[in-house]
């Protein structure tokens, strides 16, 4: 199934490398198999599941991330109403490059 993930603008050269390979989010976007189209490629969704977001922001070069302070600042910018909580949990996706 072809889903939609939006991301940011950022992230095209680390998805079109193949170093970010994953994407939290507080809702769940896909399933293991189905495939989205950003940056003008192809990607599948490998395996999706729930973490808490401590746990995910040491998955942050997975993240695209330079580093987990990255990471932290990153989600702060993109979730300005919630605050950073080590311990809520968020769906993961990890995915790969199919095609251009």
């Amino acid at each position: 199934m072809k889903v939609e993930i939006p991301f940011l603008a950022r992230f095209k050269e680390p998805m079109l490398k193949g170093t970010k390979t994953m994407t939290s989010r507080t809702r769940k976007y896909g399933n293991a198999g189905d495939t989205f189209d950003a940056f003008g490629a192809t990607f599948q969704i490998t395996e999706v599941g729930k973490m808490q977001l401590g746990n995910i922001a040491f998955l942050w070069k997975e993240e695209g991330m330079e580093s987990i302070f990255d990471f932290v600042k990153t989600w702060g910018q993109i979730h300005p109403q919630r605050f950073y909580d080590v311990d809520e949990w968020f769906y993961y996706h990890r995915f790969r490059k199919v095609k251009e």
